[in-house]
């Protein structure tokens, strides 16, 4: 059985001939969120999570129940972004010309074969391609409902926070992205799973490592802490030069999150 954890609003402006709003609808195996942006005043207006719960399972039954439960999904919006947010995808060097089947190969080389999916390429800076697919039933269910909308990455804005010497996590449900920016640079981008404190520790001291960054002259940001279940990074936080919990914008309608969720769980929705 699918439900609504939260849903926050505020009036929307858009109207047919005067649209003002940009809808971003983050993805993953087990929620949809919708997250609305105000483009004219630069805050979110709106704010909605459906996840499965018990045995359920795949995006069927989650799409159905939001489509009679969420007040957002017959809004105007000018833009509608697919954020998909799964680990399968590879930041990988752009080729001289562009070839879709060497990426696919790549893609499945990292991540193993999966049938039924469409490749999608976004550029990154002039010297890199972010590689990631989606499921043909996931973009076809949520294409019934948005028409317009585009498929996206959920690191593509990760990649586009700026960053010096920073190891950037964003805490979700079942795992975390961790972005290694070493003097402006990113080292290192990829999803881990979310497991025992010391095996979550181990994962994040190793990446640096790899990275060959020093974790005494970076800061590390966390996105979507919760104290109850992230243990692991007040675990890791003595590693580094400095740390900070990230919080959801304190204007338009996150503002309210104040009041019943520190704000600091779903900032990980609020990067667009």
């Amino acid at each position: 059985m699918a439900k609504k954890t939260i849903g926050i609003y505020s009036v929307l402006e858009s109207t047919p001939n005067y649209k003002v709003e940009d809808l971003y609808l983050i993805v993953d195996s087990n929620n949809i969120v919708f997250s609305v942006k105000n483009k004219k005043t630069n805050q979110y207006s709106a704010f909605e999570h459906f996840a499965n719960n018990g045995e359920n399972t795949g995006w069927h039954q989650l799409v159905a129940y939001l489509q009679n439960n969420s007040k957002l999904i017959q809004g105007i919006f000018d833009n509608i972004y697919f954020v998909w947010n799964s680990p399968r995808f590879v930041l990988t060097k752009k080729l001289v010309k562009e070839d879709t089947l060497l990426y696919q190969q790549e893609l499945n080389l990292v991540h193993g074969a999966s049938n039924e999916e469409e490749l999608y390429l976004t550029p990154f800076d002039e010297q890199f391609m972010l590689v990631f697919s989606v499921p043909d039933a996931l973009s076809t269910l949520l294409s019934r409902s948005f028409p317009t909308g585009k498929w996206h990455h959920y690191t593509a804005f990760v990649l586009a926070t700026a960053a010096e010497n920073q190891v950037l996590v964003h805490l979700f449900e079942n795992n975390y992205c961790i972005r290694i920016v070493k003097e402006g640079k990113t080292q290192l981008i990829n999803y881990y799973p979310i497991e025992g404190n010391d095996q979550n520790c181990f994962n994040i001291l190793n990446a640096c490592t790899n990275s060959n960054i020093d974790t005494n002259l970076a800061t590390i940001k966390v996105w979507g802490y919760s104290n109850l279940q992230h243990e692991f990074i007040n675990t890791i936080a003595p590693y580094f030069k400095a740390g900070e919990i990230m919080e959801a914008p304190g204007t338009g309608v996150t503002a309210s999150l104040n009041s019943n969720y520190p704000q600091h769980i779903y900032s990980t929705y609020f990067i667009f």
